[in-house]
């Protein structure tokens, strides 16, 4: 086994801020996050009961999803998005690095307007679009390395490595900082309202979510979110200072009336 000599302190802090100087030598690109995603995406449709594209709740999602984007300045990102519907009873919505986008029915069903829907897809495209997982993933593998900086030299000029060392269970056993939900919140709403939705049906999405809750163990979708009370407080804070008279809100067509 080779043996490394003891490193001048003077060198030990200039390779820590070497990294700092480029991009996160930690981060994945943009480019790898869309191979990421995409491989993850595609695993999840094999595995889970995916609905077919001609369904009625696949082909409003991505009808809503097509009114956020055509708004959305993405620039010459590499982002490749895709819009999928799960079978499933779960009260959730997620999105992959890069671009895929899943709703559960169990979430689908609960709303009852496209306003509604945009304000869970906004949330989570800002997720994609902010490179929230990106940035998560790099934290949490400098934290893993701890002080040893050694180390952290040795992978400043390899990024994340081999991409096919990152497994899909990563995707999901990271969860998003307050910050990024926070950002998530503030520029998904900015973005639904520039796609001409009502603010109000985020606000109503989170109502309805903690009245799912009940008080107890939030659903997935909440679970690393700020407080849902102050969350929806400051939701209503938002749309009231943004002082515009916003369009009615949209049924969905499976929305039951009443609900």
């Amino acid at each position: 086994m080779r043996a490394f000599r003891a490193i001048p302190i003077a060198l030990v802090l200039a390779l820590a801020a070497a990294p700092a100087a480029h991009a996160d030598a930690f981060k994945p690109s943009k480019g790898d996050q869309v191979k990421l995603g995409k491989r993850a995406a595609q695993d999840i449709r094999t595995k889970e009961k995916v609905l077919p594209s001609n369904d009625e709740r696949v082909r409003v999602l991505r009808k809503v999803a097509s009114r956020l984007l055509a708004v959305a300045d993405d620039g010459k990102d590499p982002w490749e998005y895709s819009f999928d519907v799960i079978n499933n009873k779960e009260v959730n919505a997620f999105a992959l690095p890069g671009g895929p986008v899943f709703f559960f029915t169990g979430l689908l069903d609960r709303l009852s307007t496209e306003d509604q829907l945009a304000g869970v897809l906004a949330h989570e495209l800002t997720h994609v679009r902010k490179e929230h997982w990106a940035y998560q993933y790099a934290d949490e593998q400098k934290r893993s390395l701890g002080l040893n900086l050694l180390l952290i030299f040795t992978k400043a000029n390899n990024n994340v490595g081999n991409l096919a060392s990152i497994a899909n269970e990563v995707f999901f056993s990271l969860k998003f900082s307050r910050k990024h939900e926070t950002q998530a919140d503030e520029l998904g709403m900015d973005l639904m309202v520039k796609a001409g939705f009502n603010p109000e049906g985020i606000k109503e999405v989170f109502q309805i979510l903690s009245r799912v809750s009940g008080g107890g163990k939030p659903p997935e979708f909440l679970s690393s979110h700020p407080d849902d009370k102050n969350r929806i407080k400051k939701m209503d804070e938002r749309i009231k200072a943004m002082n515009k008279t916003f369009p009615a809100q949209k049924a969905l067509p499976w929305a039951k009336v009443g609900e």
